[in-house]
């Protein structure tokens, strides 16, 4: 497109920055010269479309958050600045970054792990509580652990490291540091120092205790006292053990058979002591939990006669019997006495149950306990101790 007037160097000089771009717009105004109406035509089509192309695109960069390739951020060593949600700064004491989360919570990276939890208790959860699984729904439910054996252990978590009110969500620790709580031990009636190794209570849920619970209760090491203090602080790392189960079970009455060569449940009426393994119609060793039992059984028994008489002892186990677990015993006088014993080991799913049968061809043979002496405890006419060896 051709002017009348041609467009000298220094009214390009006005409004370009140097020499090569002024040589360079000449150049575009002697090629604009020798263009048609049509090419004009299709030339301003195209910027139109250039420039409709252009806005979408800055429409589209402003939507879209940018990104930006860093080699590496350099922090403050140590930085003057009040903690906040979202703001991460560096810790030089700990030689490590902080993360500052909702709660008053701040992680300190590479040091600590959190899982976050919810309290549909009802009632609020202190920060330095032991929790353990509850349920789900959406985030883990959480409630105080208790280590008395009503709880499996493996249900234990860690140590919250916020208040957590009912209804709302927040972090427990897994491993890492728990700040601020009492840790002289008097919360709970003991004396706590630091390097303590510290336990799930028994007694207490959600408390803690610096002396070892023992069976029934279960064993779960929550961590060690960091510091002393109405506000001190632990080092949390649970050691979690899938818990085995137990029973030691007593027949203190007597049992003679009603006729010969019968086989007979031998029945049971007293636990010594017991977790996960109950006795159930009268006979019967129930499991709560799958796994691999040893049954260990001894039995008290006496002649009522002069003759020879023949006992036969096995196992049963859901109402079947046992292949190759039985034993004969033989008394051959009166007042004769017999203790024999037996081990046998079972692989049993939860509610499985094992029963101990006996048989005598004369019914002058009875399972007798014995009273306490002036120098002796009590025999049980049986007694059977169960123990889970392997989950």
């Amino acid at each position: 497109m051709a002017t009348d007037k041609p467009i000298t160097r220094n009214q390009l000089a006005k409004f370009l920055p140097d020499h090569e771009t002024i040589k360079a717009f000449e150049r575009l105004l002697r090629v604009t010269a020798n263009l048609t109406p049509d090419d004009v035509a299709n030339l301003t089509q195209l910027i139109v479309e250039s420039g409709y192309s252009a806005g979408v695109a800055e429409n589209r960069a402003e939507a879209t958050p940018m990104h930006s390739a860093l080699d590496y951020i350099d922090f403050t060593k140590r930085p003057k600045h009040v903690n906040k949600v979202a703001r991460v700064a560096w810790n030089d004491d700990d030689d490590t970054i902080n993360i500052h989360h909702t709660g008053n919570v701040t992680q300190q990276v590479g040091l600590e792990a959190y899982i976050r939890v919810t309290n549909n208790t009802g009632s609020a959860l202190p920060n330095g509580s032991v929790v353990g699984f509850s349920g789900a729904s959406g985030l883990i439910e959480v409630s105080p652990f208790l280590a008395d054996g009503s709880m499996p252990s493996l249900y234990a978590i860690g140590v919250l490291t916020q208040d957590i009110p009912t209804g709302g969500n927040g972090r427990a620790t897994v491993l890492g540091a728990v700040r601020e709580i009492n840790t002289t031990g008097a919360p709970y009636g003991e004396t706590w120092l630091v390097g303590d190794i510290l336990y799930a209570s028994p007694t207490t849920a959600g408390g803690l205790t610096n002396i070892k619970p023992t069976a029934p209760s279960v064993s779960v090491p929550v961590g060690a006292v960091l510091s002393v203090g109405a506000t001190g602080s632990i080092f949390v790392r649970p050691v979690i053990e899938q818990q085995k189960y137990y029973g030691t079970f007593n027949k203190t009455t007597s049992q003679t058979p009603a006729a010969t060569n019968t086989a007979y449940p031998i029945t049971l009426d007293s636990a010594s002591v017991s977790n996960g393994v109950s006795i159930g119609s009268g006979s019967r060793l129930i499991v709560a939990h799958s796994g691999l039992y040893e049954f260990n059984c001894a039995f008290q028994l006496s002649s009522g006669s002069a003759s020879t008489k023949n006992v036969w002892l096995w196992f049963r186990k859901n109402g079947a019997d046992v292949a190759n677990s039985s034993f004969k015993v033989s008394l051959e006088s009166n007042s004769a006495l017999a203790t024999p014993s037996r081990s046998m080991v079972f692989s049993l799913a939860a509610n499985d149950y094992i029963e101990l049968m006996w048989a005598a061809d004369s019914t002058a043979v009875t399972l007798s306990p014995f009273a306490a002496t002036a120098f002796a405890p009590a025999a049980p006419a049986c007694i059977v101790s169960v123990d889970q060896v392997q989950q």
